[in-house]
């Protein structure tokens, strides 16, 4: 799978739960406790999925993160996931 649709399937795994998951605020620490991964890969990911408009991602006190309608969409159809 491409990382950063990998990235996507853990962002679709935190929120999925969440009644309203387009509004969940994922933190980078979440990902970084799920990826195992070095923060500055982790960014390039989220710029890829920002470049799709899978999420979105906004500067608070912290970088809040947030998957797009087509994200979740795309992370639940996982047929759309490209492996590699």
């Amino acid at each position: 799978m491409l990382d950063h649709y990998q990235l996507l399937h853990t962002i679709y795994s935190i929120v999925k739960e969440d009644p309203q998951p387009e509004q969940y605020a994922c933190r980078p620490r979440e990902l970084i406790l799920r990826q195992f991964q070095d923060w500055s890969f982790i960014s390039e990911q989220l710029r890829l999925l920002e470049e799709e408009e899978l999420v979105v991602t906004e500067q608070q006190d912290t970088l809040i993160i947030r998957i797009t309608s087509a994200g979740l969409e795309k992370a639940k159809d996982g047929t759309n996931l490209v492996w590699e």
